[in-house]
């Protein structure tokens, strides 16, 4: 049997000085009987999930919307009000993004609908404010 070296005494003293000992000897029998690989997987921090693909319909009103120099709870704010006066609905929603909004007008209008409202918006706001300059 090889002796330990004072960084290896050292290491399983910083690593192993809080556990008891009926503890210490169940982990080096663990230790004993299991591979390497498995031993590391353990021990090793869970993996992030994937991030959920973003909604196409969002990616969308983001693109038609992107002209517009605005947060996104703003430009939410313009095109839930710019929908409901153009079909005439008195809507009381309170988004906090495009993504928030989106969710909030599917429960009462189409994904096509809401496309629509968002181009149908650019063009009213081009029609106010088309001989401005822009910053892009």
């Amino acid at each position: 049997m090889s002796k330990l070296t004072p960084a290896q005494l050292q290491a399983l003293r910083k690593a192993l000085r809080k556990a008891p000992p009926a503890e210490l000897k169940a982990a080096f029998a663990l230790i004993r009987t299991q591979s390497d690989r498995a031993l590391l997987a353990a021990i090793a921090p869970a993996k992030k999930r994937a991030k959920k693909a973003p909604d196409p319909l969002v990616r969308e009103l983001e693109q038609t919307l992107k002209p517009v120099i605005a947060p996104p709870q703003e430009k939410a704010d313009m095109l839930i009000a710019h929908i409901a006066k153009r079909h005439r609905k008195k809507l009381t929603l309170q988004p906090k993004g495009l993504t928030d909004a989106v969710r909030q007008l599917r429960t009462r209008f189409t994904d096509a609908q809401i496309s629509a409202g968002a181009k149908n918006l650019m063009a009213h706001l081009t029609k106010l404010y088309g001989d401005r300059e822009t910053v892009v």
